[in-house]
């Protein structure tokens, strides 16, 4: 079976989850209010518009974006329609997250938990986590070079320090 074959099983098994169907459930019944659905209509037609600039330019207009994060805001305690879509898809992005770092662990490795940038508290829940995604097998742990420096600019917070990573 090929790759494609594989993905278009994992689609197929993913349109069958409570998330997907909560999301195209809040859809519909958005589409069923013409009110909320002119609303909706002119939110993505604003987000669409912030996209494009940024494809073009790389950069978004501040004011733009603080429009659209307005407009989402009025929107979601106008209506609870909407909000209801945006808590579904909500949920829906991180079942996605949750498969990405999946096939992502499976290609380059899982990092060890004493390789993640989180407070110890932290780090019995992200175990669980990477144990879910490993789906209870041993994988590869993810090797961060030795010589890996962070970007220009960007900086760890005090006292992290994650093994193998200088930032300097």
């Amino acid at each position: 079976m090929s790759y494609i074959d594989k993905a278009r099983e994992l689609g197929e098994a993913l349109a069958q989850t409570h998330e997907v169907q909560a999301v195209l459930a809040a859809e519909a019944a958005i589409k069923a209010d013409s009110e909320a659905s002119e609303a909706f209509l002119q939110y993505q037609e604003k987000e669409r518009q912030i996209v494009t600039t940024q494809m073009i330019s790389k950069v978004i207009p501040e004011k733009e974006a603080l429009a659209l994060i307005d407009l989402k805001v009025r929107l979601l305690n106008k209506y609870p329609l909407i909000r209801t879509y945006f808590q579904t898809q909500q949920s829906f992005e991180r079942v996605m997250a949750m498969v990405n770092l999946t096939i992502t662990t499976t290609i380059h490795g899982m990092p060890s938990v004493d390789q993640l940038p989180l407070p110890d508290e932290i780090k019995n829940m992200a175990q669980k986590v990477l144990d879910s995604v490993g789906g209870g097998k041993q994988t590869k742990t993810l090797d961060i070079p030795k010589d890996m420096k962070l970007p220009p600019g960007l900086k760890l917070p005090p006292g992290l320090k994650i093994p193998g990573l200088t930032d300097d």
